[in-house]
């Protein structure tokens, strides 16, 4: 098929949305030729969105053997949160320092629709993207594009973990407390930093409290899937 703009782009973001939605699953092996066919390109595209999924965490490259889509373990949702937080704890300073009452006024809409999720019914991934939307645009209120572009990388593994970590804990199901976002919220408003930071550490101990019960540790990366 005809695809538009730089091809390993295309590649790259098509795979990006298969992976976070869980259509290819963790250990999908993804054979180069068996993707230039679907894509209608040569393999050097392939190899290209490859290599940036793999930069952004979401492929894992073994010499010899191919690339997968990861297995991320608890550990790495623990290091993913670690950094997370400490880009977050950077940018709320920043943010009081720097944003507009307008531009965090508009953290607000991410909040309206991450609790309408959860009084509507709708799943605990579908919540989460809000979720994430609201911790991202807390990130890009910063006005630094490169603490942005490793938040997002950091955020789609996010997703990636999640996903694993909803299929193994039942009770992350469960609603989430309001006053977890709506705590750094209020004192971004404030323009309270210190407030804010503590709101920050009080979320991410809340959410590991949640993500952390129960887990099982992840199995050794398998071969099976669509591409294998």
């Amino acid at each position: 098929m005809e695809l538009p703009g730089p091809l390993w782009k295309v590649v790259a973001a098509s795979l990006r949305e298969e992976i976070l939605s869980g259509e290819l699953g963790p250990g999908t092996k993804l054979v180069e030729v068996d993707l230039a066919q679907e894509y209608g390109t040569s393999r050097g595209p392939v190899r290209e969105a490859l290599r940036e999924l793999a930069r952004e965490g979401l492929v894992v490259e073994l010499a010899r053997v191919g690339a997968f889509v990861s297995t991320l373990t608890g550990h790495d949702l623990s290091e993913v949160y670690g950094v997370r937080e400490g880009l977050e704890l950077i940018a709320c300073r920043a943010t009081v320092e720097r944003a507009s009452d307008k531009d965090i006024e508009a953290l607000e809409v991410h909040l309206v629709a991450f609790e309408g999720s959860w009084q509507k019914g709708a799943g605990y991934l579908e919540s989460a993207v809000h979720d994430l939307a609201f911790h991202r645009g807390l990130v890009a209120l910063s006005g630094n594009g490169r603490m942005a572009g490793m938040y997002d990388q950091m955020l789609a593994q996010t997703m990636l973990l999640l996903r694993a970590a909803a299929e193994e804990s039942p009770h992350l199901h469960e609603e989430m407390r309001p006053a977890a976002h709506r705590d750094i919220l209020d004192a971004l408003r404030a323009r309270d930093a210190e407030r804010a930071a503590r709101a920050i550490d009080s979320h991410y101990r809340y959410a590991e409290e949640r993500l952390f019960t129960d887990r099982k540790p992840t199995a050794d990366l398998p071969t099976g899937g669509r591409h294998a």
